[in-house]
């Protein structure tokens, strides 16, 4: 009977030193860490899994980690131990469409990378990567041809503490005061906004926002909605206010646009829907009606004219003088030449 109970006791006993162990590597997996770091860190989310002497029962672990499973586990007096390969333990087995996926991240956030979020997209992928087999390691630098982004590219990297700040004034559905240098108007103002979301277009992040309080004279304002330039708002200027936003802000203003296309744009009847609500009539000769809502006029220009001359606005007018504006500016920007002149 004694021998069967001890035999328990050691049994139980080798379980918990696997789940400790177990633990403490999931512990080493969130970065480097001290010994009394680990020794906390673990006895925090298992109850006394560390007994007194937790120092020596700390490097068996370590030991065993490296051992048994065959991680790399490095030392350094400055920072403490960092995981370096989880060995045998490798937790994951992709398939070879998610090593497809793992490569194209792998390959678009690079180190050099700027773009949103790019520095916690990098880490996630590393950490991926960790937890692979050393034999599916390889699959990421072999396989189809990786799919490029093109596009304009920011070369500047967004100040992550504003970018926490903002995400946590969305989560609290709280009002936001900073400073802002808009390319419309010289010097520094102080901007007081609703958050609504934050969203990329054309290299940039913005933060869609309801402008409480700011210039009076602000042509980007469109129903007190604008669209922030986020690397405009000035470092260490943004606070979070105590005041809660009302369940729901004022409507944006909205207008239905029309615009016609020519066969040369619409004859294979596969065009971009840029708004939202877009309808698209195909006609028989090659050409397209569209009708859409959108919330931005001069956004809305900013589209349009990619296409060009190929491009025609019927709606609203307030788009349509627009557009006759620009198409003014740029012949007063491009003169006849004096060839065509004569």
């Amino acid at each position: 009977m004694n021998t069967k109970r001890q035999a328990r006791g050691i049994k139980r006993s080798s379980v918990m030193k696997v789940q400790r162990q177990m633990l403490l590597l999931r512990c080493l997996g969130s970065g480097p860490k001290t010994s009394d770091a680990l020794i906390d860190e673990v006895n925090s989310q298992m109850l006394e899994a560390y007994p007194k002497a937790a120092r020596e029962a700390l490097r068996h672990d370590l030991r065993a980690l490296r051992e048994v499973f065959g991680c790399v586990i490095e030392y350094t007096a400055s920072v403490g131990y960092r995981l370096v390969s989880v060995g045998d333990l490798a937790l994951l087995n992709l398939t070879n469409d998610e090593i497809a996926a793992l490569r194209f991240l792998d390959a678009t956030y690079t180190a050099n990378s700027t773009l949103p979020d790019h520095q916690q997209v990098r880490r996630l992928v590393e950490r991926i990567i960790d937890f692979l087999p050393i034999e599916r390691r390889g699959a990421l630098n072999v396989g189809e041809p990786i799919l490029q982004q093109a596009g304009p590219v920011a070369p500047y990297e967004h100040d992550p503490q504003i970018m926490r700040s903002l995400r946590k004034a969305l989560a609290q559905r709280r009002e936001i005061r900073f400073r802002y240098t808009s390319s419309q108007r010289d010097g520094e103002e102080t901007h007081r906004v609703g958050p609504v979301n934050i969203f990329t277009r054309d290299g940039h992040m913005y933060l869609l926002g309801y402008c409480f309080d700011g210039p009076q004279q602000m042509v980007e304002r469109v129903g007190r909605y604008v669209d922030y330039r986020i690397d405009y708002i000035s470092k260490n200027s943004l606070t979070i206010l105590p005041r809660v936003l009302p369940p729901a802000l004022p409507k944006r203003p909205t207008w239905t646009v029309k615009y016609e296309l020519r066969d040369v744009v619409a004859r294979n009847k596969k065009v971009a829907h840029w708004f939202a609500d877009t309808d698209i009539q195909y006609r028989d000769d090659g050409s397209a009606l569209v009708t859409a809502t959108v919330h931005n006029l001069w956004q809305t220009r900013q589209i349009l004219l990619r296409y060009l001359e190929n491009c025609r606005v019927l709606e609203p007018p307030e788009l349509i003088d627009m557009m006759r504006a620009t198409a003014q500016g740029l012949r007063d920007l491009y003169p006849p030449s004096t060839n065509e002149i004569g």
